[in-house]
């Protein structure tokens, strides 16, 4: 398996060839994004689409971006959808795909269960929770 990062030129393209199941990924996030306007954003460069591919297939979609922070250069997995692939060597390449563009850390945002299994098969830690009150 292998990550294939996806120009913001060829968003459109992408996204007939499947990468609109990443809405899914978005109905996830509590109405802060819908599949559209992640679309946009790919299309703008502003994060980035990768194809995980298996045998020259498509068999799951993200998307990332790199963030700098004051102290550390991070790349933060935003939408995932990738059905019964092997989650563990997706994260493999995914840490290749971070030391290339010097990050020192790959962080993520989940639900509850979802952060149990990246604890217990990846061994990610939790750094803080998000929390929201909507007004």
């Amino acid at each position: 398996m292998h990550l294939s990062v996806i120009p913001a030129s060829h968003v459109d393209k992408a996204w007939k060839d499947g990468a609109a199941c990443l809405a899914k990924a978005c109905e996830a996030s509590g109405g802060e994004i819908t599949g559209d306007q992640l679309k946009m954003i790919l299309a703008r460069g502003e994060r980035t689409l990768v194809a995980l591919v298996d045998d020259d297939k498509p068999i799951g979609w993200g998307v990332w971006r790199i963030d700098q922070l004051p102290n550390v250069r991070v790349l933060h997995c935003t939408d995932l959808v990738a059905p019964n692939a092997n989650f563990e060597a997706f994260f493999f390449a995914l840490k290749q795909a971070a030391e290339s563009y010097g990050c020192s850390e790959i962080r993520c945002c989940a639900k509850p269960a979802q952060a149990r299994l990246y604890r217990m098969k990846l061994g990610m830690k939790p750094l803080y929770e998000t929390l929201r009150y909507e007004l």
